[in-house]
């Protein structure tokens, strides 16, 4: 189901559903990982690339979990750039915008992070649920009734803060703005 059909058609206790999604918990976990802050609130929004955020998370998201320098685009990442740019291109601006992380990148470390990922959702669902919310876990993202969903977010941005010591960033989408997932701030 997509995040368009999820928020329409699911309901928790009759109620609608509202989606609170991690923005960018792949690079921030790197960040936390090393002992340092995100540089920027969207660490996507890589100078020069711009117009190519949704490019630059997938190809960002393939050098954390690669264990070499990419030498062709991810799949499905190669319309999302101008066709005379190359993919070092990219990832040496990516790496250049990032110099805190650079080191981190084709390391693998994606994988190490993606466990952490899931230990602080668990974390979020167990406060929850003995708050009486019920909550629904979506990858890094958790649906929850739209009455709940103030509470929520500070759940998820607290519980981030205390596993990571660093701040997140949560996004709220309601079925109401219809979303268009390629253009998200996840």
């Amino acid at each position: 189901m997509g995040k368009s059909e999820r928020l329409k058609h699911i309901k928790i206790n009759g109620e609608e559903v509202v989606e609170l999604d991690y923005g960018q918990i792949m690079p921030r976990l790197v960040y936390a990982d090393v002992g340092r802050v995100p540089p920027m609130k969207d660490l996507y929004r890589i100078p020069g690339l711009e117009k190519h955020r949704a490019g630059v998370k997938k190809v960002m998201s393939s050098m954390l979990f690669v264990e070499k320098p990419l030498s062709r685009f991810p799949q499905g990442t190669r319309d999302l750039f101008p066709r005379k740019m190359r993919v070092e291109n990219v990832t040496e601006a990516i790496m250049a915008a990032h110099p805190e992380i650079a080191g981190e990148f084709f390391t693998g470390v994606g994988h190490r992070c993606q466990f952490r990922e899931s230990q602080i959702l668990v974390e979020v669902l167990r406060i929850l649920n003995a708050n009486g919310i019920t909550a629904l876990p979506i990858h890094d993202a958790i649906l929850v009734p739209a009455s709940a969903s103030t509470l929520a977010k500070r759940v998820m941005l607290y519980t981030f803060k205390r596993k990571t010591r660093i701040d997140g960033e949560v996004t709220i989408l309601t079925a109401q703005q219809h979303p268009d997932e390629d253009h998200l701030l996840a």
